[in-house]
């Protein structure tokens, strides 16, 4: 009699989960023949986190373009390799000697590759102000009132040529394409502000930048569009051209606007604006800021080190808001790890492939997603999930649905809220979602879903994909 019930209890089960197969793989079938994917493409893995089983797949082993779900393996990597407590370094130091009051030298801003010196997104970091003034200090102790060489901007630690392959022009000017450099300041990123116009369709005024570049020229126009419309404004920009062109939209209101746009030299900048702050202190600088991407010959001498947030700090903002700067940095890091920066996406590969990871379809440009020549496929994801997944730094860094970063919208109300933890990435025509839950039987699940050349709204598809994470869920 226990032996029948007992085989009743397992077929029982067995049909539960052959019926919820069912369930799923019918909701992948009509996502991807939904009108949004007429001619687009879907991928979808659903892995066990236990045994590494693929429950439920569809398209798994396509190259599909993830946008910034391509930062999981450039985070995973980055705990893996360097450290939760690895810290950037940047150094303050002089050249010549001093004497009656000057320094007869050069004072240099050497960069240690830190993509977050002067970022306000870190509780505990310094801004760029109290930078300035911790320095300022630093030379009044030293006693020098004028300085008979230059402020040089030193980004030697990383390439001069930071833009990786695949990125678009449209998004070097603006903020999200801030590459990382060797010297980096402010999120390499500025505010340029506007004032819209009293009648819709005129000219918005551009009132300057802050912080203040005067080396910065702007083209072009940006026109003023009714109320509610939101920013629709862009800058065009490249590295190393101060002259950037503007165009597009931002609302009529009644206060001032601001767009963001990126730096397009972080090292130039950096020793700008610390010229500026020594200046307004009083301080004669004898000639103007400089840059440079070289190895300095002259002696050094140090006369301060500021260090970042440690990498489990960096990671989470990574993560939880989607940063592309920050993930650069760490990508850029990496390749310097071993050997050579060019050569990061390939090491990548390699460490991953050493664990078991499949990485026949993957290629990797840059560290962000932003990279139109970046694939990887929804298996392989699992795959690295599956293999971090006993890195709480790594856990802890991702959004939560309904609660936190990029998924604070996201299935509210639902059984996955407070439950799914995962990274997003979107870009025109590309969505992905990747992480884990806990099915209602409890058992926790890695999952990567991606959609590639959709028609229609983000926020439709995203809905969409919510649909078929709780069925995954059941």
């Amino acid at each position: 009699m226990k032996k029948t019930i007992l085989l009743k209890i397992c077929i029982g089960l067995l049909y539960g989960q052959i019926l919820q197969a069912q369930s799923l793989s019918e909701a992948l079938n009509t996502l991807e023949n939904d009108s949004l994917l007429k001619q687009g493409f879907l991928a979808f893995c659903l892995m066990d986190l236990q045994t590494g089983k693929v429950l439920a797949e569809k398209n798994m082993l396509k190259k599909m373009n993830v946008a910034s779900c391509h930062k999981l393996w450039t985070t995973a990597t980055a705990l893996e390799v360097l450290g939760k407590d690895f810290r950037f370094q940047t150094q303050l130091a002089y050249s010549g000697k001093i004497e009656n009051k000057a320094l007869k030298g050069n004072l240099y801003i050497l960069g240690g590759g830190d993509i977050t010196l002067g970022s306000a997104d870190f509780k505990n970091n310094l801004s760029k102000e109290q930078i300035w003034e911790r320095w300022y200090k630093i030379l009044q102790s030293k006693n020098i009132q004028k300085i008979e060489g230059r402020i040089v901007g030193v980004g030697t630690y990383f390439e001069q040529n930071a833009i990786p392959e695949g990125w678009i022009k449209e998004d070097l000017g603006n903020y999200y394409g801030s590459a990382a450099y060797g010297l980096n300041i402010n999120d390499n990123e500025y505010k340029l502000l506007l004032q819209p116009a009293s009648k819709i369709g005129e000219k918005a005024e551009i009132l300057g930048t802050e912080p203040a570049l005067s080396f910065l020229k702007f083209k072009g126009q940006i026109l003023t569009a009714p109320k509610g419309t939101g920013d629709n404004a862009y800058i065009d920009g490249y590295p190393f051209h101060y002259e950037c062109f503007v165009s597009g939209t931002i609302p009529q209101q009644e206060n001032n606007f601001f767009i963001k746009g990126a730096m397009p030299n972080p090292p130039y900048t950096t020793a700008f604006l610390f010229n500026d702050f020594l200046q307004k202190k009083g301080i004669y600088i004898a000639q103007e800021p400089h840059f440079t991407f070289e190895d300095i010959r002259e002696k050094l001498i140090t006369l301060d080190t500021i260090y970042s947030p440690t990498l489990a700090e960096i990671i989470r903002e990574i993560n939880l808001y989607s940063v592309n700067l920050y993930a650069e940095g760490l990508f850029k890091q990496l390749g310097k790890y071993y050997g050579k920066e060019s050569q990061a996406g390939e090491k990548i590969l390699e460490f991953w492939q050493k664990k078991g990871v499949e990485i026949k379809g993957l290629n990797f440009n840059d560290g962000s997603g932003l990279s139109r020549l970046n694939t990887s496929t929804a298996h392989s994801i699992c795959q690295l999930l599956s293999k971090i997944a006993q890195n709480d730094t790594f856990l802890k860094s991702l959004p939560v649905a309904g609660v936190s970063g990029t998924l604070t919208g996201f299935a509210k109300n639902t059984f996955l809220q407070g439950n799914l933890q995962a990274k997003t990435g979107s870009m025109r025509g590309i969505i992905a979602l990747a992480g884990y839950f806990r099915n209602k039987k409890g058992e926790k699940r890695c999952f990567a879903i991606i959609a590639n050349q959709y028609e229609g709204k983000y926020a439709v598809m995203r809905s969409k994909f919510e649909k078929i994470l709780l069925k995954a869920a059941e």
